[in-house]
């Protein structure tokens, strides 16, 4: 075995003994990301049922920054949750479930 792959194989044994935790910055990008795409799917129907452009940018707008936040703090929430604690949790009230 190679130099690069012995030390390949010592580090996806660190990643695999160390638990994974998304970035700040990962989070904000996939935030943004996914509330550009939602954002204009909710001004595009605001637009089809008013026909009006400004009511339909004004309640995208309002979405875009409320969702924005929800969902950053939804991310950072899930981050606290230890990997497999939710699985353990519902095992342990429901065993029929394993």
């Amino acid at each position: 075995m190679s130099a690069s792959t012995t030390e390949g194989a010592g580090q996806n044994e660190r990643q695999i003994k160390e638990p994974y935790r998304e970035s700040h910055l990962r989070s904000l990008l996939k935030a943004t990301s996914w509330r550009i795409l939602a954002t204009l799917t909710t001004t595009i129907i605001a637009y089809f049922i008013t026909g009006e452009v400004e009511t339909a940018l004004t309640i995208g707008g309002i979405e875009f920054v409320l969702k924005f936040v929800i969902y950053y703090l939804h991310e950072r929430a899930w981050q606290l949750v230890p990997r497999g604690g939710i699985r353990r949790l519902i095992y342990r009230v429901v065993p029929s479930f394993k």
